[in-house]
């Protein structure tokens, strides 16, 4: 990989993921799908700066200072180093390992507890829009960019393969939590293969058989496979949120940052 490629692969993930969250916060404004928070600004400034702390923390501190990952780009002397496969391999078979990754911690961000504490900062949005794409808790994405980037390495696979992922997961996840109204055809072409608004929204649902189904990132196929694909009724007026979470008190920057903790109070959420 010619840091020339990497580069225009980096230019691409910055200004991409900008690209599409201001075209989508513009086209929410002007046509919503449901009715937007009534303080939008507000509620999109403050998943912003959740997502600030998440690139601070994740990003800078452990990606960037603690284990070198843009000096380690290229590096791939894991198990696959000796076949010495080609870039175009490597690309697809990382994409695919690493949405497969996406898919199983995912499942496993719901299924134990400590972890759903920390997850359930995603969940507890009731107003989806793009900004809610932002909104994770800095120790999720910890712990998922950590266990992903010890995986990617110990094959061989390397580390730019994931970036140029990110190129089309970011975009991607910014449309799937966007408050807006995709056309039938987008939702039916594409569904088969992958994770449209539609199947996605289910998964915010405050009904819980609906929220743990449709874990998938990208590929739709991984639910479809492992039996968690919900078909979405792209008919009804959409529901979001945990209804144990819906008070201003939970929705700050410092209420979501403290709600793995003081969630953990209430019980079944």
């Amino acid at each position: 990989m010619s840091e020339h490629a990497l580069a225009m692969i980096r230019y691409a993930y910055y200004f991409g993921g900008l690209g599409a969250f201001a075209f989508l916060v513009t086209w929410e404004t002007g046509d919503p799908k449901s009715t937007p928070p009534p303080h939008r600004l507000r509620h999109i400034l403050r998943n912003l700066a959740l997502l600030g702390l998440v690139v601070v923390i994740a990003d800078g501190l452990v990606l960037g200072w603690l284990m070198h990952v843009p000096q380690r780009l290229t590096e791939s002397r894991g198990l696959l180093s000796d076949l010495a496969p080609p870039a175009a391999v490597l690309l697809g078979l990382g994409f695919l390992l690493a949405d497969l990754f996406d898919y199983a911690f995912h499942r496993l961000l719901h299924r134990w507890r400590w972890l759903w504490l920390i997850h359930s900062v995603h969940h507890s949005d009731p107003h989806l829009d793009a900004s809610t794409g932002g909104r994770f808790h800095p120790a999720e994405v910890v712990l998922e960019v950590v266990l992903k980037t010890i995986i990617f390495l110990a094959l061989g696979i390397p580390l730019w393969v994931e970036g140029a992922r990110a190129v089309i997961l970011n975009p991607l996840n910014l449309a799937q939590h966007a408050n807006v109204e995709y056309p039938r055809w987008f939702e039916r072409g594409l569904g088969w293969l992958l994770v449209t608004p539609g199947i996605h929204r289910i998964h915010h649902s405050p009904e819980m058989r609906e929220t743990n189904s449709n874990f998938g990132a990208v590929f739709s196929f991984w639910d479809r496979m492992f039996g968690t694909y919900l078909e979405p009724d792209l008919t009804r007026e959409p529901a979001y949120g945990l209804r144990k979470l819906v008070t201003d008190s939970w929705q700050s920057v410092t209420g979501m940052m403290l709600t793995p903790i003081r969630a953990r109070k209430l019980g079944h959420l």
